[in-house]
């Protein structure tokens, strides 16, 4: 019985958590992204509205605060990596574009 209950207490919390922690991820990529992207800008060009976007990414990293947050969390309550990565992948999926982002993140670059 008690072998069967820790599956059924994960698969519980995927389905339970999925969409938020899904949000959280997309959320996040997205912070990650435009604040690289202002910062490759800057390191090209110094005007003050270069300056003013890098800091407007950086207050987004904050969805990255929450993300991680919130995997820990899941981790605190029994979520395995393997959960936690298929999680990821139903978000990325779920995203129409997402798909050119796993390609682009999974391809070996020469």
């Amino acid at each position: 019985m008690g072998l069967l209950a820790a599956p059924a207490w994960r698969w519980s919390l995927v389905q339970l958590h999925q969409a938020e922690y899904g949000d959280l991820t997309f959320k996040c990529d997205s912070a990650m992204r435009a604040h690289y992207l202002a910062k490759s800008q800057l390191s090209h060009s110094t005007t003050q509205s270069d300056v003013e976007r890098l800091r407007q990414t950086e207050l987004a990293l904050i969805d990255c605060q929450d993300y991680d947050l919130m995997q820990k969390n899941l981790m605190m309550w029994g979520l395995r990596e393997n959960e936690l990565g298929l999680m990821r992948l139903k978000a990325i999926e779920a995203d129409a574009d997402g798909l050119k982002d796993v390609v682009e993140s999974h391809e070996i670059r020469y």
